[in-house]
């Protein structure tokens, strides 16, 4: 048993992103050097990364306990977002992206970590505060080391061919002399064996040398999403450098993952809660409620991604009415733009902190949401089967 089950762990977790590396390998170089084209946004960027970050509401505005459980938090939360970003956009908008794209950056790396702490307790090998935690090869560290080091690799290597938000949102420190310069283009190989060796040692210790000594069963669960993402962020930024392989790696990986747990939760919430009528037994009655149980997950698993989508489809069509224009061939379909650009500086700022606000507000409240204390109690019994 993995975190869900293998099947949906396999089907949901890890095949989309190994099937996107397949793509990312065929690609002609001819659409490597492209921008990402606007299909690929259309399904990847908005239906998955923009519609991830709204599926959040199901787990707390529309959820009556949830919503009592962290009132404070969320309704204080958006309002603070919205402040400071709009602040920030005033000022510069460079600068915006940029508090933007490390904010992400931060939040797609703890999503990583998170995950693998449900895998360690589901395993029952998650210890806190252990000496165990803090070895040079724990779990934790080799998954920071395999998304850091690509990380560092982008502030410091030849320009990178994509970026996160917006062109130079992230640092870039290569070019102070051509003696840095030039060691890092002749050493970068070596790093990046380095890099494997240390990746590699950690699976060696998990499949032969930690399970011998111990006579436990493999961890596959773990095992592939460390291993997944170590050689996700190594491809998507290493070692292609195009937009449309970064956003395939970087998008794929982080949005599905959250949406599977986020409705398996929701779903498994509404599934655990008594009735307020028991059923009256009748022959052959399991099977029908297992059935009649299905068609309403799956209805309401599909009423969710409706909603979902709708409401990033609506986010990003104002993002180009107010303030790009970038996707005026997509959203004219649709759509029309009842005004021009907003040219107001101080309106302008108010939009982008607006429609920035439910991204960022996604990244923090996601920090208290997933925690195991009393605030969600059903977490643990939800995920863990009451372990």
């Amino acid at each position: 048993m993995w975190l869900f089950s293998q099947k949906i762990d396999l089907f949901g977790l890890f095949l989309p992103v190994w099937l996107s590396w397949i793509v990312c390998f065929l690609l002609p170089k001819s659409v490597l050097d492209q921008t990402t084209p606007l299909w690929v946004w259309v399904l990847v960027v908005m239906c998955i990364d923009v519609s991830h970050v709204w599926s959040t509401i199901f787990r707390t505005y529309l959820d009556k306990e949830e919503f009592k459980n962290h009132k404070k938090m969320l309704v204080i939360t958006p309002i603070l977002v919205f402040l400071g970003l709009s602040v920030i956009a005033f000022f510069s908008v460079l600068w915006f992206w940029r508090v933007m794209a490390y904010l992400a950056l931060h939040h797609f790396i703890k999503q990583q970590y998170g995950f693998l702490v449900l895998y360690q307790i589901k395993n029952g090998e998650f210890i806190k505060k252990n000496e165990k935690q803090i070895k040079w090869f724990s779990d934790k560290n080799i998954l920071y080391f395999s998304m850091l080091y690509p990380v560092f690799f982008w502030h410091l290597a030849e320009k990178r061919e994509f970026q996160w938000f917006y062109m130079g949102d992230f640092w870039h420190f290569l070019g102070y002399t051509k003696f840095y310069t030039s060691f890092l283009n002749n050493y970068w190989i070596y790093f990046h064996i380095l890099y494997w060796i240390i990746i590699l040692y950690w699976l060696y210790n998990e499949l032969f040398s930690k399970n011998f000594q111990k006579n436990q069963k493999i961890a596959l669960g773990k095992i592939f999403w460390v291993m997944t993402t170590a050689i996700n962020w190594f491809l998507g930024i290493v070692y292609f450098n195009a937009d449309i392989t970064f956003t395939l790696t970087n998008v794929i990986a982080h949005g599905l993952p959250y949406m599977i747990l986020l409705f398996f939760y929701v779903e498994k919430k509404k599934y655990n809660s008594p009735p307020a009528k028991p059923p009256s037994p009748q022959r052959g009655s399991k099977f029908k409620e297992g059935v009649k149980s299905a068609f309403i997950s799956m209805k309401n698993l599909i009423l969710m991604l409706i909603f979902v989508l709708l409401l990033g489809f609506l986010e990003e069509y104002c993002w180009d009415w107010w303030i790009n224009r970038q996707k005026t061939e997509f959203f004219s379909y649709f759509l029309i733009y009842p005004s021009e650009l907003i040219q107001n500086s101080y309106i302008k700022a108010m939009c982008f902190g607006l429609l920035a606000m439910p991204q960022v507000a996604h990244y923090i409240i996601d920090g208290y949401i997933w925690r195991n204390n009393k605030k969600n109690p059903h977490l643990r019994e939800i995920i863990f089967g009451g372990k």
